[in-house]
């Protein structure tokens, strides 16, 4: 074996080398140290926004909200004129909601998510405006006094009363990215019609009854039996199962699902519900008593679902 053999200056070298990165390796052990403990480059994570539920209150004029897992509920979240029962739905900055009230209201009304700038006359001049949707373009609304839905520009311009001809009797409305849906509480039938009006079909779907529709996934829910239960349909409008739930208290205006529950308000007897309740989205784990203490609840939505 060859001894390797150092001169005095290679040594003194070596030395300063290893000493150096010594050094270099305490300074920066003692930097992250610092940057840790002052949470400055390694802060926590941020805690995820919850998903709210949202419905409106027939017997006292007011939006509530409680978070998707029946957490913070508040009765006025927002509080608007005129009084009644009416339809709701959420996108990522508004809310808006109509405010029928058993004929003669004519406004669609509209407050920014947290709840502030409210304009209860933010669209007017509908027929009894009941269910309403929106997508990333639009508002769509239902009178049902009327014969049409109705369509604006989610700023409120361009309005048009009578963008489909449905006939009387139509409530609750959704749409998806190509198409809008409606359900007519009088002929027991789900329309549906593309996004621009076009492919009119007033006959969808069978329901048998219903005012109140929504959507997620494959399948389009729609309220049945006089209010007491809950059908499912595929989306292209096959296998109707007026049904899917079956035994609900009180009475049920409007749905909304999203990713992993439908929920629904109970109405009561017109106007004296005071629950809102949730199950599976394969209608397992029915639980009528989710939320406590509404006010005649009505409409209802959910963000990252649909109303």
């Amino acid at each position: 074996m060859t001894k390797t053999i150092y001169t005095a200056t290679e040594k003194r070298v070596f030395g300063k080398t290893i000493l150096a990165v010594f050094l270099l390796y305490a300074s920066a052990a003692s930097s992250y140290a610092q940057t840790d403990s002052n949470q400055q480059e390694f802060p926590p994570p941020a805690a995820a926004t919850p998903a709210y539920l949202y419905w409106t209150n027939s017997s006292n004029g007011s939006i509530g909200r409680a978070t998707t897992a029946g957490a913070d509920p508040t009765e006025k979240f927002v509080e608007f004129k005129p009084v009644g029962g009416g339809g709701l739905t959420v996108n990522g900055s508004y809310i808006y909601w109509t405010t029928a009230n058993g004929g003669s209201a004519t406004n669609i009304g509209r407050a920014k998510i947290n709840g502030t700038d409210v304009d209860p006359n933010f669209i007017t001049g509908a027929h009894n405006p009941c269910g309403v949707a929106v997508s990333s373009s639009d508002i769509y609304w239902a009178g049902d006094v009327g014969s049409s839905i109705g369509r604006a520009k989610l700023d409120g311009k361009d309005v048009d009363q009578n963008f489909i001809t449905t006939g009387g009797g139509v409530c609750g409305v959704a749409v998806t990215g190509s198409y809008i849906y409606w359900a007519n509480y009088e002929t027991g039938e789900i329309g549906r019609a593309k996004l621009d009006g076009k492919d009119v079909d007033n006959d969808f779907i069978n329901a048998s009854s219903g005012s109140g529709i929504a959507i997620q996934g494959n399948y389009i829910y729609f309220t049945a039996g006089g209010g007491t239960a809950i059908g499912r349909a595929n989306l292209n409008g096959t296998d109707a199962d007026p049904n899917f739930i079956t035994g609900l208290k009180g009475e049920i205006a409007f749905l909304a699902a999203d990713s992993k529950y439908i929920f629904w308000a109970d109405w009561g007897d017109r106007g004296s519900g005071t629950t809102i309740g949730r199950a599976n989205l394969n209608g397992t784990d029915v639980n009528q008593d989710f939320i406590k203490g509404t006010k005649g609840g009505f409409g209802i939505a959910v963000t990252g679902g649909n109303p």
